[in-house]
């Protein structure tokens, strides 16, 4: 998100992202599961730490892919002196050529930038330091958009900004009300009292910054810190480290998990005062939280705002890369099969192995003093007071008695089948990870036995969570038919088409309208159109996109009864806690790399469920009318679906190994094409998202659309056209080259001098791009100019076949379609590259050159044979995802070869590329 000059080693955080992925593996990517736009750190410790600087660098390295323009890093003593060590540069690098690392300290207050207002030098890099009225110090990240008007007033009121910076403004805004509380207070010496002017001075700065962001304020006086999360992602942690307490606040939660996983959450709206042992939540603004089947939350400006410690549920660990995998990018695509699996497992109503151990507590009558366990180590604010519980539990007479029925039940198979679950973790409940923790990583039969079987009592409950969520989402689609309003599905990039192919299974499955469409244009389009009983579906894969946001708040706005579900992978998110009547999780675990892959795969089979799920509910109670042979045929639908649901796994898998070899002959035809064009006939959500995922990671021109659409005016870039990449240029040089060499030979044969030779070639490099006659040349020359010139096509070795990849189920209408497209195209100048089931006619009609002698590439990926349209969503999407993997990566090992930097190219990190944007 940048505004100013973003050039700073693009290349060298690709590089060493890649390095640490591939050769180091004690590193890990550091990249987010959720947010963007800079980032922003705070650490307090009790005292003072020679190893804080190492601690700071480890922070600044694990937010470096939110921000590599600048590097800033603020340090604090035992005194109110503060060390300010910032410059142009990424984290990897200005840690050590800063110093940071060898820093001490007891409070770090750091940053990493993108830039967005502010050129890219040292003054506008963050923390910043003033001390016009009071001293304090802070950073922020986000986008304060008046940011100007900021400066204006601030001069005026005595303040003397050094930068452009919107951090800056920030930090003053804060500074100039704390001076005003501070001077109405009677500049109290009281350190209570010096903070309750400091929560006062946020409060009013909030109402003076226009923007989404979060901060970290430090008062060096009071030696206390404040983290402001006003639109922007911020997490809190506390923890030991050195047998001493500590706080963080940082814009990653995989950051703070390295540090800790007992986290504080923070809402919109809210800030938190800290300092090593201490915290506390207020409110900044007038706050109202949904809580669904609850009365409403709401807190006033400046309210003390109760919280508890959680336990994490996701585990840093569980952001590495495997052995076996090269980019995250690749993991998460093939992980999809496992993804999703686990979704329809809680479809399904629990893991097989997970009600195996259900049927042995009950039979052995221990479930009720089992689930009694589990909640009291849930419920424990530390780990080492779980790891008590869990221990202690391990020890009991339950526990034995509990382990010897399970090995009696299953005999001989029970140690490999518990193994099994131990070394791929087999865990399914929102807690699993929980449970592995107080494991300590040792394998014991008995401690896996008894982590499974808490486990799966959490399943339970998870299945219960969820089936709640579902039925509430049922009871709203059902007012929403009953009164015949209008769905709309709305989301942004990836998630949007998600919403795309959901209103495809909609339309098919349950017969029900929903309109997907982006936030901005619902804005334009719809927003004056909302009545009462309409039903919103939101979709973020992390649940803080601030275009999503944005439009909820509208509609919360207004005085209507709109009824709001969001499908996140975050349920602590703001969406997903704060926005929603019902809130349904994705739950596809960490997503590494920026561009989504298993969260959208995640989010298709979950729509695919709710639209079996709505076809049912609308079968039993609301087409009452229906004669009992078209309900007969209705059942017998719907029953297909729900098979066919449990098939997206194995049908993942199979596509995955039948389809590589393929997938990677296709790339090395296509990824240097500068242009390229997917076209779906009827699933265009699938084209879409097949497009982003080569744009986002092979920097190529890419674009889906519905398939007939390209007659009505796309097609014009068939034949020749002036979008020009590498493998062009090259047979132009070429050509160009031997042109020379002609020029060479004749002039050689016609006694033309060589300086005079070389006269011609300037005199043809400047003809070819403005027909200018040269007027220096001899006779000869001249006539030899105009004989090589005249009637020559100079541009002609540029031209290629432009790539279309067709995407189609196996429906006959569909594929005749696609063959007509085929031949229309292909005879205008189209290379031909088929995803599809397999189908004789369309294989012969995207073989078959239309140009014999001429130069006709084409591609035919078979996927595996399901006779369904909406099952091929499923199946070409993860071809499409391989595809452009397979184009990212032989693209950035090309360029690099070349010696092209800065070039961006990477599956994991492409260039301006984020998780989710959750600044304006």
């Amino acid at each position: 998100m940048d505004n100013g000059n973003n050039r700073y080693l693009r290349a060298t955080l690709v590089k060493s992202l890649s390095l640490a992925a591939k050769k180091l593996p004690n590193l890990q990517l550091r990249i987010p599961i959720f947010g963007l736009g800079c980032g922003v750190l705070g650490m307090a410790l009790p005292r003072v730490s020679v190893n804080m600087g190492q601690y700071a660098s480890k922070l600044l390295r694990a937010l470096e892919y939110r921000g590599y323009d600048s590097t800033g890093a603020a340090f604090q003593g035992d005194t109110q002196s503060i060390t300010l060590l910032k410059d142009v540069g990424a984290p990897s690098t200005l840690v050590k050529t800063l110093g940071i690392e060898k820093q001490a300290g007891k409070i770090f207050c750091g940053q990493v930038r993108w830039a967005t207002f502010g050129y890219v030098n040292k003054v506008n890099a963050q923390p910043h330091e003033v001390a016009c009225k009071r001293h304090i110090y802070g950073a922020h990240n986000g986008n304060i958009t008046n940011t100007r008007e900021l400066k204006t007033f601030l001069t005026r009121e005595g303040h003397f900004p050094q930068s452009d910076n919107d951090g800056e403004m920030l930090v003053h805004s804060v500074e100039h009300y704390f001076d005003i509380e501070m001077d109405k207070a009677g500049n109290p010496a009281d350190p209570e009292a010096r903070k309750a002017c400091m929560r006062q001075a946020i409060i009013e700065a909030g109402d003076k910054i226009v923007g989404s962001y979060a901060a970290v304020i430090v008062d060096p006086v009071t030696q206390t810190s404040w983290a402001i999360k006003a639109g922007s992602s911020l997490y809190f942690g506390i923890g030991e480290i050195e047998d001493m307490p500590f706080g963080l606040a940082s814009s990653d939660l995989t950051a703070v998990l390295r540090f800790t996983k007992q986290l504080i959450n923070l809402r919109e709206g809210e800030f938190i005062e800290y300092t090593a042992d201490f915290y506390q939540i207020y409110a900044q603004k007038d706050l109202k939280f949904k809580r669904l089947n609850q009365p409403d939350e709401t807190w006033s400006k400046g309210a003390t705002i109760p919280t508890h410690p959680v336990f994490s549920k996701l585990r840093a660990e569980d952001v590495e890369l495997l052995p076996e995998f090269d980019y995250f990018m690749e993991q998460e695509i093939y992980a999809q099969s496992e993804s999703t699996g686990k979704l329809i497992k809680l479809f399904q109503g629990g893991s097989n192995s997970g009600k195996s151990m259900l049927d042995l507590m009950a039979k052995d009558g221990l479930k009720e003093q089992m689930l009694m366990q589990m909640h009291a180590i849930l419920a424990a604010h530390s780990i080492d007071d779980k790891r008590k519980l869990f221990d202690a539990l391990y020890a009991s007479d339950t526990m034995t008695k509990l382990f010897t029925s399970a090995q009696s039940a299953y005999t001989a198979i029970f140690d490999v089948a518990v193994k099994e679950d131990f070394d791929k973790k087999y865990f399914f409940s929102n807690e699993k990870n929980i449970f592995i923790e107080l494991m300590n990583g040792d394998f014991d039969l008995k401690k896996l036995s008894l982590s499974k079987a808490l486990d799966a009592l959490s399943e339970e409950i998870s299945v219960a969570e969820f089936e709640h969520s579902v039925q509430g989402f049922l009871a709203l689609v059902k007012n929403n038919i009953s009164h015949n309003r209008n769905a709309y599905s709305i989301a942004c990039g990836t998630s949007f088409h998600a919403t795309k192919i959901a209103a495809l299974f909609f339309n098919h499955i349950a017969r029900m309208e929903i309109i997907p469409i982006l936030p901005g244009d619902f804005r334009g389009e719809y927003s004056n159109c909302i009545k009462d009983n309409d039903l919103i579906i939101g979709v973020s894969q992390s649940g803080e996109t601030k275009d999503l946001i944005d439009i909820f708040n509208d509609i919360d706005s207004q005085d209507l009864k709109v009824s709001k579900v969001v499908l996140v992978n975050n349920m602590n998110s703001t969406l997903g806690q704060e926005k929603s009547d019902v809130a349904i999780p994705i739950q596809c675990g960490p997503e590494i790399a920026v561009p989504a892959t298993k969260s959208f795969m995640n989010q298709i089979t979950l729509f695919y469920y709710l639209a079996i799920r709505t076809a049912e509910m609308k079968l039993k109670d609301l087409d009452t009318h229906l004669s009992p042979e078209v309900r007969k045929e209705r059942e017998a639908e719907i029953a297909k679906r729900y098979q066919s649901l449990a098939y997206i796994p194995s049908l993942l898998k199979e596509t995955v190994e039948s389809t590589d070899d393929l997938i990677d002959s296709m790339a090395a035809k296509i990824y240097m094409e500068p242009s390229m064009h997917i076209l779906a006939t009827k699933i265009s959500g699938v084209a879409m998202e097949g497009a982003l995922k080569i744009r986002e990671t092979v920097l190529n021109h890419a674009e889906g659309r519905e398939a007939s659409e390209f007659k009505h005016g796309p097609n014009t870039i068939l034949g020749k056209n002036t979008v020009f990449g590498v493998k062009h240029v090259r047979s132009f040089a070429r050509s160009f080259s031997e042109l020379i060499d002609m020029v060479d030979d004749l002039g050689r044969e016609r006694g033309i001098a060589h300086s005079e030779t070389k006269e011609i070639y300037k005199a043809m490099g400047d003809y070819m791009f403005t027909h200018n006659l040269p007027f220096n040349l001899s006779q000869e020359g001249s006539k030899l100019f105009h004989e090589v010139v005249e009637g020559r096509d100079f541009f002609k070795p540029l031209y290629r076949n432009y790539p279309l990849i067709y995407v189609t189920g196996p429906e006959e209408r569909d594929v005749n379609l696609t063959i007509s497209q085929i031949n229309t195209h292909k005879i205008r100048g189209s290379n031909t590259y088929v995803i599809a089931e397999e189908n004789d006619q369309l294989f012969k009609n995207a073989s078959i050159n239309p140009n014999e002698g001429g130069y006709y590439g084409w591609a035919y990926i078979m996927l595996p044979k399901t006779g369904d349209s909406l099952m091929t969503c499923f199946s070409a999407t993860i071809v499409l995802q391989l595809l452009a993997l397979r184009m990212s990566i032989r693209k950035l090992n090309k360029l690099d070869k070349l010696g092209v930097v800065d070039h961006g190219v990477h599956p994991d990190v492409p260039k301006n590329v984020s998780k989710s944007i959750t600044v304006d």
